[in-house]
C-alpha cells in the first residue's frame, strides 16, 4: 500500500510551482496549447512521456501523479516552455519508497484522510473530557481556597476588634486574602469574594445592632433585618477594596504599597461619604491596635489611618511571601515593611518618653467626677421621676468630695434641658456643691429637637452645645425629602425620635476653678462630644483648634446592651486623644466611663452595665501647641487616596490581563 503522502508538503510544492509560472507569466506571453495535451517533457529528456491525466474526482483517481496538473491549467505551456516547473520525482521522493508512480485508489485517498480521523476521534473526545474535568476539579479548587481564605480573613479581623480583642489577628487577617486575590481570575469574583468578605466580617462585629433595635422597636424580625442591611451596606468597602486590588495585581512590583494606600484612601472616602451624607464609619482598622501603644504615636502626624496603613501593609506583605513572585521584590518589600515598622516603634518609643517628662512639668489638676448613673431602661420606660431620683442620690454622695466639674452621661435628665423642672434642682445642687455639671439630654428651640449637651453653674445654664452628627436611623431618618413618604406609608420611625444637626462642631466650653495650692482661680477650655461623635476626628481637631485642653466625651451606651460596642467605642475615643495630643474624660449611662491621657492610654476606667461614680485628680497639661494633625487633619489619608486611585484606573485601563500574576 502507498505510503502516506504528506499533502501538505506536496501543496506546498504546487504553490510554488504556481507561484514561479506567475512570475513568468509576466515577462512572457504564454502560447496556448489544445485542451487535454499533457505537459511534454523536454526533446532531450529520456524518459518516456507522461500518460493523459484524467479529469476524475475522489471515486476516479488520476492515473499518474503528473495528473496532478491537469491539461487545462492556465500554467501548462509556462510549464512546457521552462522545464524547470515541471514536477520532479524528487520533489515527492520520501522515507525512501518509489511507490509514488503507482496510480492512487480510492482506498489509497480513504487511508490517507479519512481513516486516521476516524480511529483518532473517540480518543481526542476522550482526552478533552480528560482536561475539560481537570479544569472543572482545578477551578473547584482554586474557589475553595479563595473561600477559606476570605472566611480567614473575616473572622481574624473581627477576633481583634471583639470584646476581649487580639490585637495581633489584625496583623495576620489579610495574609490569607492575599493569596484569594492572586488565585482570583475574574474583577466580578473580586468583587463578590470581598463583599462577602466584608459582610460576614461585619456581621460578627456589629451583632449588637440586632439586640439595639430590638430594644427600641419590639421587632425581632426587623432586628435582624437591620444587622442584614448594614453589614451589607458596609461591606462595599471590602468590595471596592477587593475589586481595586485585583486590578493592581497587573502591577506585581507596586502590589502591596499600593493596595495598602487604596485600604487608607477608602477609610477617609467612608468618613467623608458620613459627613457629608450618610455612613457608619464604625470600623477603622488602627482602632485594632489600641492598646499598642508605641505604634499608636504616630497618630499625631497620620491620624488613624497612619495606624491602618502599617498593619495592612505589613501583612500584605506577609501574604505576598507566599505567593510565586520574584525572589528579589520579596527581599525588597520584607525588608521595607521591616524598616517602616522599625521606624515607626521608635518614633513611639522617643514620643512617649518626651511626653511623659513634658506632663509631669508643672501639670495643672481638677477635680473630676465621672458619674455613671445606670438610668438607661427607666429613661426609655418612661419613669421620669426614678431617672430624677438616682441622680439626686449620686449627688448627694458627692458631698464633701471637693470636685470642680461632674459630668454626667448622655440621657441623664428627662425633658427639655432648656426648661425643664429639675434645672431648679440642679442649680442648687451646684450652688451647695460649688461644682460646675455637665448634662446630656434634649433641646427644643423654635421646634426643632437637637441631641445636646448643657453646661451648669450655679447661676444655672452657662453654655449649651448641640449634638451636629447625628445616628442614621436611629435619630434621625436619612434622606426626608425624598423617601418621606416612603416612610410615613410604612410605619418607619427613628429608634429615639427625629432630631435636628447642630451647627457648631467647634464649639468648646470654658470654666473657671481653684488652682490647686494657690489662692486663685483659673480658665480651663474643653470641647463636648456627644456618642456617636467619638468616630469622627474631625469634630475633635476643630475643638482643639478653637483651644480645648481636654475632650469630654458623653453616651449612653445603654442602647448597646452588654455586647461588644461599648468596648468598641471606647477604642475610637484613645485615637481622638492621641491625634490631638489631648486626654479625655468619658461618661457613659451604663459604661465603659474612662479617663484616657494624650498618650492614649486608659488611666482607669469603670465596669459594663452598673452604677458607679468615679472622683479623682485629672492631671494635664496647657498645650499651647497643635499637632501636625490637628493643624494639617488627614493629610496622610488624602495622599494615600490620591496615590491609589489613579493606579487602579491606569491598571484597568491600560494594564492588560497578560500583566497579572
Amino acid at each position: 500500500m502507498l505510503r502516506k503522502i504528506n499533502i501538505d508538503f506536496v501543496k506546498g510544492q504546487l504553490n510554488a510551482l504556481r507561484d514561479k509560472a506567475k512570475n513568468l507569466l509576466k515577462g512572457k506571453k504564454a502560447d496556448n496549447k489544445p485542451a487535454g495535451k499533457t505537459v511534454q517533457a523536454p526533446a532531450s529528456a529520456k524518459a518516456p512521456a507522461a500518460p493523459r491525466p484524467q479529469k476524475t474526482g475522489l471515486g476516479k483517481p488520476s492515473n499518474t501523479v503528473a495528473g496532478l496538473i491537469p491539461e487545462d491549467d492556465i500554467y501548462a505551456s509556462a510549464a512546457q516552455n521552462n522545464p524547470s516547473l515541471k514536477i520532479k520525482e524528487e520533489d515527492l521522493f520520501m522515507g525512501g519508497s518509489r511507490d509514488f508512480l503507482k496510480p492512487i485508489s480510492e482506498e489509497d485517498v480513504q487511508d490517507i484522510t479519512l481513516k486516521p480521523l476516524g480511529e483518532d476521534l473517540p480518543k481526542v473526545k476522550k482526552f478533552k473530557r480528560k482536561i475539560l474535568l481537570s479544569q472543572i476539579i482545578s477551578d473547584l479548587f482554586t474557589g475553595l481556597v479563595v473561600a477559606v481564605c476570605a472566611i480567614a480573613c473575616a473572622l481574624l479581623l473581627a477576633e481583634s476588634y471583639i470584646t476581649k480583642p487580639a490585637p495581633v489577628y489584625a496583623w495576620l487577617a489579610f495574609i490569607p486574602f492575599a493569596i484569594a486575590i492572586f488565585n482570583i481570575r475574574s474583577a466580578i469574583f473580586s468583587l463578590i469574594v470581598g463583599w462577602l468578605t466584608g459582610g460576614i466580617f461585619y456581621f460578627v462585629i456589629l451583632h449588637w445592632i440586632s439586640g439595639t433595635v430590638f430594644e427600641g422597636l419590639g421587632n425581632n424580625g426587623i432586628a435582624t433585618l437591620s444587622l442584614a442591611a448594614l453589614s451589607s451596606v458596609l461591606a462595599i468597602q471590602f468590595a471596592l477594596f477587593s475589586v481595586g486590588s485585583y486590578y493592581l495585581k497587573r502591577t506585581p512590583l507596586l502590589w502591596p504599597l499600593a493596595s495598602a494606600c487604596l485600604w487608607v484612601g477608602l477609610e477617609i472616602l467612608h468618613q467623608l461619604i458620613a459627613l457629608k451624607f450618610m455612613a457608619f464609619p464604625w470600623f477603622v482598622l488602627g482602632y485594632t491596635q489600641f492598646n499598642f501603644l508605641y505604634l499608636i504615636q504616630i497618630s499625631s502626624y497620620t491620624g488613624v489611618y497612619g495606624v491602618s496603613f502599617v498593619v495592612i501593609f505589613t501583612s500584605l506583605v506577609a501574604g505576598y511571601l507566599f505567593l510565586r513572585i520574584n525572589r528579589a521584590v520579596k527581599v525588597f518589600y520584607f525588608i521595607l515593611a521591616f524598616c517602616i515598622l522599625l521606624l515607626t516603634l521608635s518614633f513611639g518609643h522617643k514620643v512617649i518618653k518626651e511626653q511623659l517628662n513634658y506632663m509631669q512639668s508643672s501639670p495643672n489638676s481638677l477635680r473630676i467626677a465621672l458619674m455613671q448613673p445606670y438610668t438607661h431602661k427607666l429613661f426609655i420606660s418612661g419613669y421620669e421621676e426614678d431617672v430624677v431620683y438616682t441622680i439626686a442620690g449620686q449627688m448627694e454622695a458627692l458631698k464633701g468630695k471637693k470636685a470642680n466639674l461632674v459630668i454626667w452621661p448622655e440621657s441623664s435628665l428627662p425633658g427639655d434641658l432648656l426648661s425643664s423642672e429639675y434645672m431648679d434642682y440642679i442649680k442648687e445642687q451646684s450652688k451647695e456643691l460649688k461644682v460646675w455639671q455637665i448634662f446630656g439630654g434634649t433641646e427644643v428651640v423654635e421646634d426643632e429637637q437637637y441631641v445636646a449637651a448643657v453646661l451648669v453653674n450655679e447661676d444655672g445654664i452657662n453654655d449649651d452645645y448641640k449634638k451636629t452628627q447625628l445616628v442614621p436611623f436611629g435619630e434621625f431618618l436619612p434622606f426626608q425629602g425624598l423617601l418621606g413618604g416612603f416612610y410615613e406609608a410604612n410605619g418607619i420611625t427613628s429608634l429615639t425620635g427625629t432630631f435636628s444637626a447642630g451647627k457648631e462642631p467647634g464649639k468648646i466650653f470654658s470654666i473657671m476653678a481653684d488652682v490647686p495650692g494657690k489662692n486663685k482661680k483659673a480658665e480651663y477650655q474643653f470641647g463636648t462630644e456627644i456618642c456617636f461623635e467619638s468616630i469622627f476626628p474631625s469634630i475633635y481637631r476643630a475643638q482643639a483648634l478653637s483651644g480645648a485642653d481636654f475632650f469630654v466625651n458623653i453616651s449612653n451606651d445603654g442602647w448597646f446592651l452588654v455586647s461588644a460596642a461599648p468596648y468598641q467605642h471606647l477604642r475610637a475615643n484613645v485615637f481622638r486623644a492621641v491625634e490631638n495630643r489631648r486626654p479625655l474624660l468619658r461618661s457613659t449611662n451604663t459604661g465603659i466611663s474612662a479617663w484616657i491621657d494624650s498618650l492614649g492610654k486608659i488611666r482607669f476606667e469603670t465596669g459594663l452595665d452598673k452604677q458607679e461614680s468615679s472622683v479623682f485628680n485629672f492631671v494635664f497639661k496647657d498645650r499651647d501647641t497643635k499637632t501636625f494633625y490637628t493643624t494639617h487633619g488627614d493629610l496622610f489619608a488624602y495622599i494615600c487616596l490620591a496615590l491609589a486611585v489613579p493606579l487602579v484606573i491606569f491598571s484597568m485601563v491600560f494594564l492588560s490581563v497578560r500583566n497579572e500574576y
